[in-house]
Formats: structure tokens, C-alpha cells, sequence
């Protein structure tokens, strides 16, 4: 556990995920992304103003919010393993979902047992958003979450792409470690756990069927989406509900 830390550190140092100094006051996004070592930066909220006011008055339905990501597309569904190990490297981090789990110790005692629990809410989360009838949704539930990680899912540096595969072979078991500040609890909690490997949104379906499943899972669930250009933009999704990369 103290090896994969230490290399999950050295990989944020060389990276600068999630440590870059801020000055201001944060959005609740962009705090939240911080905590998950995502890369992010918040817009001015007048910048975000005038970008709406344009859009509107072009009448022609398109985001121009500067923070969408670029053209998503669905990643291959192939082993995420198999493309490190082939010197092949996954999309950057930043332009990944990421599900991103801290479980409160009231919840779990254990660190087995809060990767045990996550991933059963993530199934049963992902179930109930997907199935269109009950005989679909107890076909979902009976699938098993292939990858756990300590740290984003991504394209970082050489020791960031180890440190996943490294996650990857064996079982990750996560810290207890004191609560983000954005969970408001004293409690400690076990993370974070990022679940299962992911690429962006394809269509705009996709990005509702996340927001779907964040209604679905826990307060403690947290979900980076990079949104998809010229329909959304990036947002942490928490509880049904997206907060936005705007300064405050």
C-alpha cells in the first residue's frame, strides 16, 4: 500500500494532476476535481455570461462554453492493460469519465470491504439507468466491475501509466484516509476508488444516461464527466445534479 502511494505521488509531482496552486476561490466542480487529481480550471463567470448571451442570440442551439471537452468519442472497449502494456497510452485524463468513490468508514470497515460495496452501488446504479424492463435489469445486475483504481483513468506520465497498471494486476485496496473538505463530514473515509475505465460521450444520450446514474448512487459517489462539444459541458456529477467549471 506505502509503495503504490508513494508512486501515485510521484506521478501526480510529474503530471501537476490535481496540484496546480490556485488563486481565488475554487467552484465546487473544480474542487472536487482536485480531490479526484483530475486536470481542471474554472472560467470566469462574466466570460460564461457573455458566451450564454451569444449563444442565445445566435438562436442556433449549440454550447460554445469554453470548457466542453474536445469531439468525444467512446474509447475501445479492449483491456485497459493490454493498451499499456502494448505501449499503446489511453486518452488524457482529463477527457475520461471518471466514477470516483470515497466510502464513509460508517459504511465500510474495511478497505476490501468498501471496494466491495462501491462496486456493487456502481452496478446496481448502472442497472438501473440502462435496463428498459426488469428482465434487463437483473441481466445488468449480474455484471462484475472489471477495474478498480487508486488514481484517474488516463494518459499521464511514465510512472502515472505504471502505477495503473500496477493497479490494474492487483487488487487495489484504498487508504482510510480524513474526508474532502466538499463532503462536509468528520468521518473518515476509504478513497478515493475510481471504478471501471472509461472514454468520454458519444452523443448526448450518453451524457444524460451519467446523469442518471449519479442520481442512482450514493452522496459519496462523485462523477467527473468531460462533457461533449457542441452539447454539454464538463461538470462533476453528484446526486442527479452537475456543478460547473465557473468561478464562483
Amino acid at each position: 500500500m506505502l509503495r503504490t502511494t508513494a508512486l501515485i505521488v510521484i506521478a501526480l509531482l510529474i503530471s501537476g494532476c490535481g496540484l496546480i496552486p490556485r488563486t481565488g476561490t475554487p467552484s465546487e466542480a473544480l474542487t472536487i476535481a482536485d480531490a479526484m487529481s483530475v486536470p481542471a480550471t474554472d472560467i470566469p463567470k462574466a466570460k460564461y455570461t457573455g458566451m450564454m448571451a451569444r449563444r442565445n442570440g445566435a438562436g442556433d442551439g449549440r454550447n460554445l462554453d469554453n470548457t466542453v471537452a474536445g469531439a468525444a468519442q467512446l474509447m475501445a472497449s479492449g483491456d485497459p492493460a493490454m493498451l499499456l502494456l502494448s505501449g499503446f497510452t489511453p486518452r488524457s485524463i482529463s477527457a475520461n469519465i471518471q466514477f470516483v468513490a470515497w466510502v464513509p468508514e460508517d459504511v465500510a470497515s474495511s478497505p476490501e470491504e468498501a471496494v466491495e460495496i462501491s462496486s456493487k452501488a456502481y452496478i446496481e446504479a448502472s442497472a438501473n439507468a440502462h435496463a428498459r424492463n426488469e428482465e434487463e435489469r437483473q441481466k445488468l445486475l449480474g455484471n462484475k466491475v472489471r477495474y478498480i483504481l487508486g488514481q484517474p483513468y488516463g494518459e499521464g506520465s511514465p510512472v502515472h501509466a505504471y502505477v495503473q497498471l500496477f493497479d490494474l494486476v492487483a487488487d487495489h485496496s484504498p487508504n482510510q484516509v480524513d474526508a474532502p473538505a466538499f463532503m462536509k463530514t468528520k468521518r473518515k473515509v476509504y478513497g478515493p476508488i475510481f471504478i471501471g475505465a472509461w472514454g468520454g460521450h458519444a452523443k448526448a444520450e450518453d451524457v444524460q444516461m451519467t446523469l442518471k446514474m449519479s442520481a442512482q448512487l450514493p452522496p459519496w459517489f462523485y462523477i467527473y464527466s468531460p462533457g461533449l462539444a457542441g452539447i454539454a459541458p464538463r461538470s462533476i456529477m453528484n446526486q442527479g445534479k452537475q456543478y460547473l467549471f465557473i468561478e464562483p
